[in-house]
């Protein structure tokens, strides 16, 4: 008889802390970290001072407003980047990408500079106001990202007529004017 009770007991416990832990636990859906950072229709490359790797050994939820209890829109792995959009308050800091929402702060590490010689096949980019990327080595083929002034960029060849093939930010052409050996 004492050990039935003991039993239910035991039973009734560990009932209740998994119905604890599946119902109060942030819901476990994760986000799509695979988004491409767009503004207006182009893809913009992540600048060092913007990105934040998540340190967060099981990952970082992010949450629809600034608070612990706000809803969570997503998860974001650990040693994931994300794009801050600024430093944020109270430990609260706003991200853009990969999925829009504020995160707490203290899960967030620094993006390091490389600081290794750059590889022959980097570039920058020398336009003020950034690069234009196309699908085709042409004015009149279609833009499929920005990519801004000072940025480094990863050249596929040497290119012709004009035009490098790039892969790194965004797979597409570039003039060789706006270009730079990397520093």
């Amino acid at each position: 008889m004492q050990e039935q009770r003991i039993w239910q007991k035991y039973t009734t416990l560990t009932s209740s802390i998994f119905l604890t832990a599946t119902v109060l636990v942030v819901p476990s859906f994760a986000a799509d970290t695979n988004q491409t950072q767009i503004q207006g229709e182009y893809l913009l490359a992540q600048a060092l001072e913007n990105c934040r790797p998540v340190i967060a050994t099981n990952g970082l939820n992010v949450r629809r407003q600034p608070r612990a209890n706000s809803e969570a829109v997503g998860i974001i792995d650990s040693a994931r980047n994300v794009t801050i959009q600024n430093l944020g308050e109270n430990g609260w800091v706003p991200i853009t990408g990969p999925i829009q929402g504020y995160v707490y702060g203290g899960f967030l590490g620094a993006c390091e500079a490389a600081t290794a010689s750059p590889p022959t096949n980097c570039r920058q980019v020398a336009a003020a106001r950034g690069i234009n990327v196309h699908q085709a080595p042409s004015t009149d083929g279609e833009s499929v990202g920005v990519v801004a002034n000072g940025r480094r960029v990863t050249i596929e060849s040497l290119g012709t007529d004009g035009w490098v093939p790039i892969t790194v930010p965004v797979r597409g052409y570039v003039q060789t004017e706006n270009r730079a050996y990397c520093s």
